[in-house]
């Protein structure tokens, strides 16, 4: 069997707006993917709109409460099936919880929230990295500052070294959808 077809943990990583979801979506359009795996879509959308929040810029309740919770639903919904793809990952959740609250969190629940996070990476046979390609566009739910995006870009990819993860790590070369998702399925799926 070859490596390709023993894939069952698939995360996309890569910054706000790089075009993950759109690569998500496109992969999910091809049958040999959506018969074969389970689409999970971004878990901190799904929350925010269950709560009623227009973005996680929007909350009013405990931000540090909300995160954990995004990590918890985040482990839980890739916990009920074998084989997915899934917009962000538990690294991308560290990497905003580190970005927003390694300071305003307790030392404890820091700790806990990164022992969650650190264990279910491992668990990924592959991560799908997204770098910076284009301007960032506002779309009305994620913040649209670069300086903002680049951070973010710095922490994902220091946590993909500091986890060990580099061998599972597919890096995208292409910078449009169609070059991007044919890139996948020729030399990931």
């Amino acid at each position: 069997m070859s490596r390709k077809s023993s894939l069952k943990k698939i995360a996309i990583i890569g910054a706000a707006g790089v075009g993950k979801t759109t690569l998500l979506n496109s992969l999910f359009e091809d049958t040999t993917i959506s018969v074969k795996y389970r689409k999970i879509e971004e878990v901190v959308r799904k929350l925010c709109a269950e709560r009623g929040y227009e973005s996680p810029y929007t909350i009013d309740e405990d931000l540090d409460q909300f995160r954990h919770d995004v990590l918890s639903r985040q482990i839980e919904e890739e916990n009920k099936v074998d084989n997915f793809i899934i917009d962000r990952s538990t690294i991308d959740a560290w990497a905003y919880y580190m970005r927003w609250s390694w300071n305003t969190s307790t030392v404890e629940k820091t700790e806990e929230f990164y022992q969650a996070a650190y264990k279910q990476a491992q668990q990924y046979d592959k991560l799908i990295y997204i770098p910076i390609a284009f301007e960032i566009q506002d779309d009305g739910y994620r913040w649209a500052n670069p300086v903002y995006q680049k951070q973010v870009d710095r922490l994902l990819r220091s946590i993909i070294t500091d986890w060990d993860l580099k061998d599972k790590v597919y890096e995208i070369q292409s910078d449009t959808i169609d070059h991007r998702l044919q890139e996948l399925l020729d030399s990931v799926f």
